[in-house]
């Protein structure tokens, strides 16, 4: 097809006439196109290979991760694991259930996961300040009494940050969370603030009567009052399970021992020795206990297993610590004095 047109200004009669065809035109737009495509992309290519290279800025965070969010879905599988290891029971004594400074490291990628953050307390709780196979005063006593207040501490803080993350979802906090708060507490020696946090732990149901009991009765006698902590500790052992009946005994020992009963004391330690589980129960009633009063049922324990140079030692540590009020060290040097051989009479 042949298009013919006059160019405006010119005469056809001089040969001003222009003739062209569609197929021209479509041939001409086609190589511009080309051009464009090929050319202009070349030429910023050429460019920025002579302008000097710059690494891409990083993004700003979004605001999850301001907030601390992690990988939210592997974080709500360690929530589910936590769930299974925990199975509702609260700490017996034994740190070998899992690793806990596992669990405390999975609590610091998921901050956010109540669950996560009491197993991770739960496992602090019952592992930090173990005394192991320590007898008597030696420099490692002061780095187990500073590692013990440095692990409770941070289990405190996972608790108490597990109950703020339930509060700010109004969801009930994992089983025994409140109780766990109390334990940590005893743990420290804070006995007026573990009775407040006890109460807590009670009102929400958190905890049986009986173990509730056996708590007040520690507390009770690490405050002085060895009236309730007495009538505490008949009650746990009257009520207590099978299971745990020889930690609530271990618990009674001390708080004889600590009343003045201590023939009464005494013979119960012997019984208990007598039964196979008898050092497992005694290193679960130790995890409740501050150091310095771990050191004194492991001194009483030797002593009634007529281990004198043990049990000397071991009063010795009590002793060299500056915790025991005045009232338990001369108790304490009494015990210790028993041990100490006197010369034969001269004759």
């Amino acid at each position: 097809m042949l298009v013919t047109s006059t160019i405006a200004g010119a005469s056809p009669a001089r040969g001003h006439a222009v003739k062209f065809s569609a197929e021209a035109a479509f041939r001409g737009a086609r190589q511009l196109s080309y051009s464009v495509g090929v050319i202009v992309p070349a030429v910023w290519a050429f460019a920025a290979v002579l302008a000097p290279w710059q690494p891409a800025k990083v993004p700003p965070p979004t605001p999850w991760a301001k907030a601390g969010a992690r990988g939210w879905a592997a974080c709500e599988e360690l929530g589910r694991d936590a769930i299974a290891l925990r199975g509702g029971v609260a700490p017996r004594g034994d740190p070998g259930t899992d690793d806990a400074s596992a669990w405390t490291e999975r609590a610091d990628r998921c901050p956010h996961v109540p669950d996560v953050l009491v197993l991770a307390a739960q496992l602090e709780l019952v592992s930090a300040g173990d005394l192991g196979f320590l007898t008597g005063p030696s420099p490692e006593l002061g780095t187990v009494f500073a590692d013990h207040e440095k692990r409770i501490r941070k289990a405190l803080r996972m608790l108490r940050k597990a109950l703020a993350e339930c509060a700010r979802r109004r969801e009930a906090p994992p089983r025994e969370t409140r109780f766990l708060v109390a334990y940590a507490l005893v743990s420290l020696g804070q006995a007026r603030a573990a009775r407040i946090a006890l109460a807590r732990a009670i009102a929400a149901d958190e905890v049986e009567l009986w173990r509730a009991h056996r708590m007040g009765a520690v507390i009770a006698m690490l405050d002085g009052d060895l009236d309730t902590a007495m009538a505490l500790s008949y009650r746990a052992s009257i009520d207590a399970s099978v299971d745990d009946r020889l930690i609530t005994r271990f618990i009674r020992v001390l708080v004889l021992d600590r009343a003045g009963a201590i023939a009464a004391a005494r013979a119960e330690l012997l019984e208990l020795r007598t039964d196979a589980g008898h050092t497992v129960a005694r290193r679960a009633t130790e995890s409740l206990l501050p150091v310095h009063e771990r050191l004194y049922l492991r001194a009483l324990d030797a002593q009634v297993a007529d281990d004198p140079s043990g049990a000397l030692m071991l009063w010795d540590a009590y002793l060299s610590r500056p915790e025991p009020a005045a009232p338990e060290r001369k108790l304490a040097e009494r015990h210790r004095s028993e041990l100490v051989r006197r010369p034969a009479p001269v004759r």
